[in-house]
């Protein structure tokens, strides 16, 4: 189960709770009767609800393991800062802590968006200590004098529709030598278990494209690196990003290039592949926040698709969000 499927179950969870139970004091009844206790137990332990990033680190120790979770260690020395007795103690500690958050921000929503927000910005982190590391250890070392970024960029420019040739020798370069370069960036790329070589390849190949969202994928990159929403409007709604992706589906199963399905809505690959990296990113920021209207974005968008190719079974294709 992925990070937003766990945020979609979570909201189902606490639905409901929308304020911390308070202490009433009312008179003493008369004559006392004894009744029984069936309010929920509340117990923030040590954690402060306006230092959410404290607790959402814990969450993420506490609930998940793996490249981005957390270890026994990790366990231990969460629940001995913070004073949670056994893993009993902690389920209503956390459920303490959402529902105050739930009061101050409105919905589970909204707290759930800004937990995965901080989630990417943690994975973000780690993004940035891996490319470092890579970098210390000769990882980006130029392959026979040329540099990782102008390969990408010479890349972009190739698949932006320049010649192959040309290109090549633009750069002073002879096709066996060529070939030896791309062979060994691409070796390098499979073998980096973290990304390092990918994202910064990814990041050089955008930088040089020539795309008409060339300016959104650079302000894309410069949020993501900060961990903050896009500086500028989204090119594109939810239902007309999703109305590119379905007719591209649609079409390829219908026996269409793709190429020419893109080129049919004014778009080229770069182009596509730029848009993708902009709402891939904005749909991140506000997935959770905005479930309801992607939700139905992207349902009226396949339908629109479907209408246009009635011969494609719509169970064929799978995009999920």
């Amino acid at each position: 189960m992925g990070l937003f499927d766990k945020l979609k179950k979570k909201i189902g969870d606490v639905s409901g709770q929308t304020a911390v139970p308070e202490q009433v004091h009312a008179p003493e009844p008369e004559p006392e009767v004894e009744e029984e206790d069936t309010s929920p137990e509340f117990d923030v332990a040590g954690f402060d609800p306006d230092d959410e990033e404290s607790f959402f680190n814990a969450v993420l120790h506490m609930e998940s393991e793996g490249q981005f979770g957390g270890t026994d260690e990790s366990r231990a020395e969460i629940m001995q800062r913070f004073g949670i007795r056994d893993r009993s103690h902690w389920h209503t500690v956390k459920e303490s802590v959402y529902s105050l958050l739930i009061r101050k921000h409105g919905s589970m929503n909204e707290v759930g968006q800004r937990e995965m927000n901080w989630r990417m910005g943690n994975m973000q982190q780690h993004q940035q200590q891996a490319t470092a590391a890579m970098a210390k250890g000769g990882g980006f070392e130029p392959v026979e004098g040329l540099t990782l970024e102008s390969w990408a960029a010479m890349n972009a420019a190739i698949v932006g529709g320049a010649n192959y040739e040309d290109v090549i020798k633009g750069s002073g370069l002879d096709r066996a030598r060529w070939d030896r370069i791309n062979a060994e960036w691409n070796a390098r790329m499979a073998k980096d278990t973290t990304f390092a070589i990918a994202t910064t390849y990814g990041n050089a190949f955008q930088a040089a494209s020539k795309g008409k969202y060339a300016a959104n994928v650079k302000d894309a990159q410069e949020s993501r690196a900060a961990n903050r929403d896009l500086g500028m409007p989204p090119p594109l709604t939810y239902e007309q990003f999703f109305e590119i992706m379905f007719e591209q589906n649609f079409a390829f199963l219908a026996g269409k290039d793709p190429v020419e399905t893109l080129k049919g809505m004014g778009l080229t690959v770069v182009d596509w592949t730029d848009l993708g990296t902009v709402m891939g990113y904005h749909i991140n920021r506000n997935g959770v926040r905005d479930h309801a209207d992607i939700t139905a974005s992207s349902d009226r968008a396949k339908a629109k698709a479907q209408a246009h190719y009635p011969a494609v079974n719509a169970a064929d294709v799978d995009i999920a969000f």
